[in-house]
């Protein structure tokens, strides 16, 4: 559950209790019943979602037909009832998408009109209401086009693995360096079956879960010098500059350990197999990448 959702259904629940507690010290008795009974349902499905036993939309749909309830209770008897239509209003805006949420309120105005009457309603207090309703689906609708453009951002700011291309051109600056300054170069090629197998039994979402968990685990168990990405599809290749074949083959070994803390359900414990490509002194750049390939080949070719 999202920090966002905590935050809210915790305010609800401190309202609900809150105007029970109030009703109770002003001798309200008959009013008493409706918020405490959805003070003790939100309280009782906040622990569930936390472990996963309900489903948090539940939990929403919860709120909003707590509040419908306590604005059809509260706005007939009180004496500016018209207030009470921003809870219902509030609500349907937050758990909602803008569309429904918005469509949902639109069509319980005849039903608000009947309920308050005229005494509440007038063309203030209507065209009031509206303009906030207009507003605050305005500022939601430009919150929720914000949060889109963030997601369409390119992945390698979200993801610790560098994207292809500039993987290449990240090996090719480091071979370069690695013949002028005289100094090793060791590449370590990685493969994991269950990422491989995981789009075809699971589907994309998997996948992307497993590889994310995959990168983040590799790179924080390697130096800040040593960058990951993703040479081919399911293929990894972890860059060690200033390592010999050695070093490559301690941190294989180690990786291969720390990639099998990984676990998910469907999949069990991740596997990871590796190979070493060393750069051999004045070997050229296409050559090295010759040998890498046929490395990740050789990867594939026990589980084709």
């Amino acid at each position: 559950m999202s920090r966002y959702k905590l935050a809210a259904q915790l305010l609800a629940l401190a309202m609900f209790t809150g105007l029970a507690l109030w009703h109770y010290l002003m001798r309200h008795y008959d009013l008493i019943l409706p918020p405490a009974l959805l003070a003790c349902g939100l309280l009782v499905s906040l622990p569930l979602q936390w472990l996963g036993r309900l489903r948090p939309a539940l939990a929403d749909y919860l709120m909003l037909v707590g509040a419908l309830t306590l604005f059809a209770i509260e706005a007939p008897g009180c004496v500016n009832g018209m207030l009470w239509l921003g809870l219902p209003a509030a609500v349907s805006l937050l758990v909602l998408s803008l569309p429904l949420a918005v469509l949902l309120n639109v069509a319980l105005v005849p039903a608000w009109m009947l309920l308050l009457g005229g005494t509440h309603v007038s063309l203030l207090t209507l065209s009031m209401g509206w303009w906030l309703s207009l507003s605050a689906a305005l500022v939601l609708s430009s919150l929720d086009a914000r949060r889109r453009r963030a997601l369409l951002l390119p992945q390698w700011r979200r993801d610790p693995k560098l994207p292809r291309q500039a993987l290449q051109r990240s090996l090719s600056i480091e071979i370069a360096r690695a013949h002028a300054l005289g100094r090793p170069l060791s590449v370590l090629v990685l493969y994991v079956p269950q990422i491989d197998q995981a789009d075809d039994q699971f589907g994309t979402e998997l996948r992307e879960a497993l590889s994310h968990a995959f990168s983040h685990a590799v790179v924080n168990d390697s130096r800040h010098s040593d960058l990951l990405g993703e040479y081919r599809e399911n293929v990894f290749c972890l860059i060690l500059p200033n390592a010999g074949e050695s070093g490559a083959l301690a941190a294989g070994r180690r990786l291969t350990a720390t990639v099998a803390t990984i676990s998910r359900p469907e999949t069990g414990p991740l596997e990871s197999f590796s190979r070493v490509c060393m750069l051999q002194p004045g070997e050229a750049t296409a050559h090295f990448l010759t040998r890498l390939d046929n490395a990740a080949t050789k990867l594939l070719e026990p589980l084709a």
